[in-house]
C-alpha cells in the first residue's frame, strides 16, 4: 500500500511532456496575440483571413490565433517542438538589427556550460545521419532551400525564419578522420530564441536535413 502511495504520488508530482509543451504554446500564444500588426509584418508574416502566414525554411507555416495551432501549406498539424518555436519568434516584441550567422552555440554566454550536450545532439548527430556523406547533404541542404556560401568543404545558408539566418559548414573528413561540422548563428540569436529554443530549433534542423517532417 505504501509502495502504491509513493509511486502515485510520483506520478503526480511530475506532469506528463506535453502538458509542458502545452503551457509553454499557451504562454506563447498570448504574447502573439498581444502582438500590433505592424511587428508581425516586420517578423516576416503576413496576414491571411484569420491565420498569419510565416516563411519557415521551405514551407508556409499557417499560424491560428484561435487556439494557436501551427500547420503547414498541405494543412498538416506541425510537431509541438515547431509550434512553439514558431509562436516564440512571433511573439519577439522588439526589432533586433540583422546579423550574419558568426558564432557556434558554445560562444554564446549561455551556451558554454551546455556546449558537450548540444555538439552530441546536434553536431554530432548530424554526421552520423546525412552529414555523413556530402553528396547527400548537398542534395538535403538545396532541398530546404539552403544557398551555398563559401566555407569547409561545403556550407550553406538557411532563412530558418524570415529574420533568422543560420549557417551550416561542414568538413568531410578522411580515412583518419571522421566528418565534422558547425552551425554558426547571428551573435543576437538570443534576441529571438532563448537558449532552450536554440537547441531545440538545432535539433528540429538536424532531423529536417535527414527527411523528417515538420
Amino acid at each position: 500500500m505504501a509502495d502504491s502511495r509513493r509511486e502515485s504520488a510520483g506520478r503526480s508530482a511530475v506532469p506528463p511532456p506535453q502538458h509542458n509543451l502545452e503551457d509553454a504554446a499557451a504562454q506563447a500564444l498570448i504574447r502573439v496575440c498581444r502582438q500590433p500588426p505592424q511587428q508581425l509584418e516586420w517578423l516576416g508574416a503576413r496576414r491571411a483571413s484569420q491565420h498569419w502566414v510565416v516563411p519557415v525554411l521551405d514551407d508556409l507555416l499557417s499560424v491560428e490565433l484561435d487556439g494557436g495551432t501551427v500547420r503547414t501549406s498541405a494543412g498538416r498539424p506541425t510537431a509541438a517542438a515547431w509550434r512553439i518555436l514558431t509562436l516564440h519568434y512571433l511573439a519577439v516584441a522588439e526589432r533586433p538589427s540583422p546579423q550574419a550567422p558568426a558564432v557556434s552555440f558554445a560562444d554564446l554566454p549561455a551556451g558554454r556550460a551546455y556546449a558537450p550536450v548540444y555538439r552530441r545532439r546536434v553536431i554530432e548527430r548530424l554526421c552520423r545521419t546525412v552529414g555523413r556523406d556530402g553528396r547527400a547533404l548537398r542534395a538535403a541542404a538545396e532541398a530546404l532551400g539552403g544557398r551555398a556560401a563559401p566555407e569547409g568543404d561545403a556550407a550553406f545558408d538557411f532563412r530558418v525564419y524570415p529574420r533568422v539566418r543560420l549557417r551550416l559548414v561542414w568538413y568531410g573528413g578522411d580515412q583518419e578522420l571522421e566528418p565534422s561540422a558547425v552551425l554558426l548563428l547571428p551573435a543576437n540569436i538570443e534576441s529571438f530564441f532563448c537558449p532552450e529554443d536554440i537547441v531545440v530549433l538545432s535539433e528540429r534542423l538536424v532531423s529536417r536535413w535527414g527527411g523528417g517532417r515538420f
